[in-house]
């Protein structure tokens, strides 16, 4: 048969616990789900406590993933993020800014 592969396990209730794995088949062994069962009242002490385990086949691709890109700076504080701020600034007083200075916020006065 395929080998079970666990993608990865989400956590659905908190009482009883009950976590939500995503494999490569429908199904685990009976032994299997005992085992993992087990396995977590050890690891997070929930000795006594009933832990739920729901098993779904999960799709080929990881549903986190969502960019096709490679994550860039290029937020506020990014590379481009810098960039503007350099050019307006040089445009706005004819030097450019000065290395490993914070701009602060300026407040308003009305």
């Amino acid at each position: 048969g395929i080998p079970t592969k666990i993608k990865y396990i989400i956590q659905t209730k908190g009482r009883p616990p009950t976590f939500l794995l995503f494999c490569n088949t429908d199904e685990l062994p009976l032994s299997y789900i005992r085992y993992l069962t087990r396995n977590f009242q050890e690891t997070f002490k929930m000795y006594g406590m009933e832990v739920r385990l729901a098993v779904k086949k999960s799709t080929s691709e990881n549903p986190f993933l969502t960019r096709n890109k490679p994550m860039a700076a290029t937020g506020v504080g990014g590379w481009a993020g810098r960039q503007k701020r350099m050019i307006a600034a040089l445009k706005k007083t004819g030097k450019p800014l000065e290395k490993g200075v914070r701009r602060r916020r300026q407040k308003y006065k009305k």
